[in-house]
């Protein structure tokens, strides 16, 4: 059976005082990702969807089992 690898990303936010983010610290991004995962487990289908996207996919051989 032909199986694949979906690579998925998931939507978040941060706050900055700079127009192109550059003041975003990487523990700015570790709390928000932590908030945003809260979040997702305590919604509802709906919204999950709007919060997560597949990026990219490729098929695996059947032995691959990374992430599985």
């Amino acid at each position: 059976m032909t199986k694949y690898n979906h690579m998925l990303d998931i939507a978040f936010t941060v706050i900055s005082e700079e127009d192109d983010g550059s003041d975003i610290t990487p523990e700015q991004i570790h709390v928000a990702i932590a908030k945003r995962l809260v979040s997702l487990a305590e919604a509802n289908e709906y919204d999950i969807g709007g919060a997560i996207g597949i990026s990219d996919t490729y098929e695996i051989e059947e032995n691959d089992n990374e992430y599985t």
